[in-house]
């Protein structure tokens, strides 16, 4: 009996560190920090050509779960349409050395997945390809710091090796 139970201790306390308690956030986020803030702003959406459609945007991201992510709350306004409600959580994998977002909005049920790195001012995250091979869309979004108090963002579609903006968010803290 006292075998069991100190091969259960042990068992436990292994899964506890593998869980990493112990370490410390990513120095990769205090590099895009630039995130974070309230800011407010303008939603452009791409029409193709037809009627303008712009929202207001308004957004509050911060850092969370012990600085280990930055937490976006989204939520944009069109004329005659109740606000939207989004969330995206980013953060770094240092053994990919890349970026990890996952986004969840009130138009989906599953969260979309990207990743990406920081290119000079600009965190340029693109979605997986479709896994099942059947080709589909790949998102690529882009955080771009114009200054210290400024940073617009671009959402973009690749479909047939094309790319083509879907909206462009322009904010002010």
């Amino acid at each position: 009996m006292k075998t069991i139970f100190a091969v259960t201790l042990l068992a436990t306390a292994s899964l506890a560190a593998a869980q990493g308690h112990d370490v410390k956030p990513a120095d990769a986020l205090k590099e895009i920090s630039f995130i974070t803030g309230e800011w407010k702003g303008k939603q452009d959406f791409n029409t193709n050509g037809g009627a303008p459609m712009v929202g207001d945007i308004v957004v509050h991201s911060s850092a969370v779960v012990g600085g280990r992510y930055i937490e976006e709350l989204l939520s944009t306004t069109l004329p005659g349409r109740k606000p939207t409600d989004s969330r995206h959580y980013i953060g770094f994998d240092p053994k990919t050395n890349k970026y990890k977002a996952w986004w969840f909005n009130d138009t989906g049920n599953v969260p979309t997945v990207l990743e990406g790195v920081l290119d000079g001012n600009k965190l340029v995250l693109l979605s997986a390809p479709n896994p099942n091979g059947k080709g589909g869309p790949v998102l690529r979004a882009t955080y771009d710091k114009v200054s210290d108090n400024a940073m617009n963002y671009v959402l973009e579609m690749q479909s047939d090796g094309k790319w083509t903006a879907l909206f462009h968010n322009s904010f002010t803290k």
